[in-house]
């Protein structure tokens, strides 16, 4: 009895960290830019969560994870922007409870999932979950929508989670809050090893980029492929947070 209820108090535990994961049922993922074999990307089911992480979930992670506070943080591992709308360490205005936590690094992101038994998404999971169908949104498209959110300025105070829209996953704002950490989020500008290729990179922010993507009419696509490949990992920008994700 005492370790069935161990089990379960951490199963709790866990779930309580990551928050409410939604099962996203997989596919196959045709990469934005084009490939040698051109061929998709087969995408296991997986799940992930319902919303980004808050800035009250992010919070439980640097109150039992000293090193990740805004006052002790490694700047090699987050720049001087990291957690710069909380007011001190373990302190924000109580209004940003249950917006989505900004400021945060790749390393910062991960090491929050890795801390609540889970990952970040990987650039193909991220986009076949997002691509999903949207519930009741006043545009003829998903496209429509993105693009109306891309030329929006970003608010003086993010509005909390499960503000935007919920899509057919019952994923909640995967467009119109934030933009989102994936694990790879620059593995595009590489061909064959870690280092980025000048090339690839700059096709992403110019019309040259046309001749090497799979669907030249995915306007939405260039301008987030292009924003990814302009991040280092150390980056904190007051409109880029993040969401954890688990294998099935």
């Amino acid at each position: 009895m005492a370790a069935w209820c161990l089990v379960l108090c951490l199963s709790f535990s866990v779930a309580a960290q990551s928050g409410k994961m939604v099962k996203v049922k997989g596919g196959e993922y045709l990469s934005f830019f084009k490939k040698e074999n051109n061929k998709p990307v087969n995408v296991k089911p997986f799940y992930l969560g319902e919303t980004a992480v808050t800035n009250a979930e992010f919070r439980e992670f640097v109150k039992q994870n000293p090193s990740w506070r805004k006052s002790k943080v490694n700047r090699l591992y987050a720049d001087s922007n990291y957690l710069k709308h909380w007011s001190a360490d373990l302190s924000f205005s109580s209004s940003l409870a249950q917006s989505p936590v900004v400021n945060v690094s790749w390393f910062a992101a991960a090491a929050y999932c890795k801390w609540a038994g889970a990952r970040l998404p990987s650039v193909a999971e991220w986009e076949l979950a997002a691509a999903g169908k949207p519930q009741h949104i006043p545009f003829p498209s998903l496209t429509d929508y993105v693009l109306n959110w891309y030329k929006r300025p970003n608010p003086k105070q993010l509005p909390p989670v499960k503000s935007a829209y919920k899509n057919e996953y019952g994923l909640y704002d995967m467009h119109g809050l934030i933009w989102e950490w994936t694990f790879d989020f620059n593995s595009f500008i590489s061909k064959g090893d870690s280092r980025g290729n000048a090339d690839d990179e700059l096709k992403a922010f110019c019309a040259a980029g046309a001749l090497d993507v799979n669907d030249k009419n995915d306007y939405a696509g260039y301008l987030r492929f292009s924003y990814r490949g302009s991040l280092k990992g150390n980056f904190c920008i007051e409109n880029l947070g993040f969401r954890c994700a688990k294998n099935l």
